[in-house]
């Protein structure tokens, strides 16, 4: 007598059967019709086909682009593995972040969500939903702990400039070093400067006129 595993293992096989009648374009062309594709589809498949259409799909995804990529991945969304989607998170991250760069070391501004969005080949709701909630990301918090890992080795470099006489280097090692690390100087003097005993606050700044303040500029970058 057969036994209710036995029965459920063959049934599966038949299906598989069932489904290796079909053409391989055939089989894409079934399954990528359906609006979804969830676990229980990709069960149904034989190893050949899981294979092709891993492939499949892994190619269409590379060169799809804007809306035409979203329709893709939101196809399969439901039945990725938590490492691929975060894979997928990490490759648009990075592409967002060079296409950013690359634009303001070209174009001296900030890019357009448009200019990003023809440069990394994603759609614009994807650019808009990642810079809202990249923040949140665990990955995010992920990048944001290698860049902590990263600065002792910079201020490293920073104490090796220096030691050989580079002031803008010392200055910034020292201000780290004391925990100002940037804070504003004047903040931290109630808002005023002092010297030789004339306090220089924020409110005789807005009432300078303009050549005054041009030779408060040219003093102030010639001690660069």
């Amino acid at each position: 007598m057969m036994t209710k595993e036995r029965y459920l293992e063959k049934s599966k096989e038949a299906k598989k059967r069932g489904l290796q009648k079909f053409t391989d374009s055939e089989f894409l062309d079934r399954l990528l019709k359906q609006d979804k594709i969830g676990n229980n589809d990709l069960n149904k498949l034989t190893s050949k086909q899981l294979i092709l259409f891993n492939d499949f799909f892994a190619k269409n995804y590379n060169e799809a682009k804007d809306e035409a990529k979203d329709q893709l991945l939101n196809k399969v969304i439901d039945s990725l593995p938590e490492k691929k989607r975060n894979q997928i998170w990490e490759v648009n991250h990075c592409n967002i972040m060079n296409a950013i760069m690359d634009y303001v070391e070209t174009c001296g501004a900030m890019p357009t969500k448009s200019r990003i969005a023809e440069y990394t080949g994603l759609s614009r709701p994807t650019i808009d939903k990642h810079l809202k909630e990249f923040q949140n990301n665990p990955l995010f918090k992920g990048i944001d702990e290698q860049f902590k890992f990263m600065i002792p080795k910079v201020m490293g470099e920073v104490l090796r400039q220096s030691i050989k006489g580079d002031i803008r280097a010392a200055r910034l090692f020292l201000e780290y070093a004391g925990g100002t690390k940037g804070q504003s100087r004047i903040k931290n003097q109630n808002n005023f400067i002092q010297i030789n005993g004339i306090e220089l606050t924020e409110e005789k700044i807005s009432k300078l006129r303009p050549e005054q303040l041009q030779t408060i500029e040219a003093v102030l970058q010639s001690l660069d």
